[in-house]
């Protein structure tokens, strides 16, 4: 089963999960993908948790996160 990821960003492909949170807010977190030399590498949890009032709200606030992570980790690479 293939999955449509949310975005793509810096060779990276994001996939978020949006649940609803305690006390009537929403909370997202984010895997994203990369293909790579030996096939496609995972990196779990990646982004988030993001907390917001609307699961829009928690989506965009994900996304953002996880994009400034995806930045860091092309700045300095491991």
């Amino acid at each position: 089963m293939s999955r449509i990821p949310d975005a793509v960003y810096g060779g990276f492909d994001i996939f978020t999960v949006i649940v609803p949170g305690d006390h009537g807010g929403w909370s997202a977190i984010a895997d994203v993908e990369r293909a790579g030399a030996d096939g496609v590498e995972v990196f779990q949890d990646f982004g988030g948790p993001c907390e917001g009032q609307t699961a829009e709200q928690a989506k965009a606030k994900v996304l953002d996160n996880t994009r400034r992570k995806i930045d860091d980790l092309k700045a300095d690479p491991v």
